[in-house]
């Protein structure tokens, strides 16, 4: 709808997808159930949205998390079915849940007539998704339904990325409400960095002999790589990533190691352990870069953190800052601030020893790779796929020793291509 104050008569399904077409969905997945016709027949009736069918509700919710992931921009996902159809939702939105990604699950729920009267297939689903989503919605009145998803798609994109879910009751998609204007969701305005703070963290970095900055998931979702590159280049510091988060910086960066941590690089995981300043961009320096141990980062060093979560900052380590605020805002204001002030850093030796050794590792990687063993050897593998893979692939890891050996492996173009 686009003429503003006009009333019109929609079912609560076809407001659905005129909410989503307001947000500029392109890709709906989904398993058509009968708790969710009215919504099914509004899409198939829309020219704006694909419908992707999936066969399982629990595969449809990992193809959404990782359009996601890949995209930047939230993925939907349909549960046609109340109770089994929303329940096979569970792991794909957990799995959302913890690598924040801002996935959108929608499940059809029974009519609200019939709650709490042992109804088919009925499950407390508001209780089932809470413990695993930013935001769980039920929908009581179809009147509500524009709100609600405006709110899904703010919550789900803003601050720290993350699922939310919505149960829509039989009867709410089958009523008709006249509505006004479907708009798009507004975003958070981000607040200015405290101008202590900005050079307070400039004089700790220049006063450093031996600074790191680590590129968390928050470098990803904002997607400044570009910018944290011109910053280190004019600080003259080397880059690390956070677990998970290897295509953080393209791999051809000269500035980059690589992952840090226990599951990381010899080379990236030393300069954090030797660092005197640790510049924290976008990450928790949670348990798979860290265990949580001084024995991955140095007890010594100074802490700048910048995170969009408050509850992230300092929460494993003591941290000398904390900045509440979005990765992509604090490293241009530091990089201006630093380039009005004229100041240049003394940090060569450190930076320079650690291009050769990375050079070296990188040199050694492929020496050292084993292509004569059978069953093959994973350094063979890998040298191998290093050399077939088009450099604008996209890589998925599940668990396991052998996936986390690939996850410094590889040559990463940029953000996300890795997963």
């Amino acid at each position: 709808m686009k003429n503003k104050n006009i009333h019109q008569k929609l079912s609560g399904g076809q407001a659905v997808v005129e909410s989503l077409t307001a947000e500029n969905v392109k890709y709906v997945f989904g398993l058509i159930g009968s708790a969710t016709m009215e919504l099914f027949d509004a899409l198939y009736d829309s020219k704006d949205i694909n419908f992707i069918d999936v066969r399982d509700e629990r595969t449809g919710a990992h193809m959404a998390d990782g359009y996601a992931r890949a995209s930047g921009k939230p993925g939907i996902m349909i549960a046609g079915q109340n109770g089994p159809g929303a329940t096979n939702l569970v792991t794909g939105v957990a799995q959302a849940n913890a690598a924040f990604s801002p996935l959108i699950s929608i499940a059809g729920a029974i009519s609200t007539e019939h709650e709490g009267k042992d109804a088919f297939q009925e499950i407390d689903q508001q209780s089932l998704f809470e413990p695993i989503t930013k935001k769980t919605f039920s929908v009581r009145h179809t009147s509500k339904i524009s709100e609600v998803l405006n709110q899904a798609f703010t919550i789900a994109t803003t601050d720290r990325c993350g699922p939310v879910h919505i149960n829509f009751p039989r009867d709410i998609l089958a009523n008709n409400y006249n509505f006004l204007d479907f708009n798009k969701h507004k975003k958070k305005l981000v607040t200015k960095i405290s101008e202590h703070d900005l050079l307070k963290s400039i004089e700790i970095i220049l006063e450093s002999k031996q600074p790191v900055i680590i590129a968390g998931g928050g470098i990803k979702n904002t997607r400044c790589h570009k910018e944290v590159i011109n910053l280190a280049k004019h600080f003259n510091i080397p880059i690390v990533s956070s677990a998970g988060h290897g295509d953080a910086i393209p791999s051809d960066e000269i500035l980059y190691a690589g992952q840090m941590g226990p599951r990381g690089n010899p080379v990236a995981s030393k300069l954090v352990k030797e660092a005197d300043v640790i510049i924290a961009l976008g990450t928790r320096l949670g348990f798979n870069s860290t265990f949580y141990s001084y024995e991955n980062i140095n007890k010594k060093a100074s802490i700048i953190q910048v995170d969009i979560e408050p509850k992230s900052l300092g929460r494993y380590f003591p941290i000398t800052i904390g900045i509440c605020n979005d990765v992509k805002t604090f490293t241009i204001e530091l990089y201006e601030k630093t380039i009005k002030l004229n100041k240049f850093p003394q940090n060569n030796k450190w930076t320079n020893k650690f291009v050769k050794e990375r050079q070296n590792y990188l040199k050694n990687r492929d020496l050292e790779a084993n292509l004569n063993e059978y069953p093959i050897h994973p350094t063979g593998l890998f040298k191998i796929l290093r050399e077939t893979l088009p450099k604008n692939s996209s890589l998925t890891l599940d668990a396991g020793t052998l996936c986390l050996q690939a996850t410094d492996m590889f040559n990463f173009l940029g953000p996300r291509s890795f997963f």
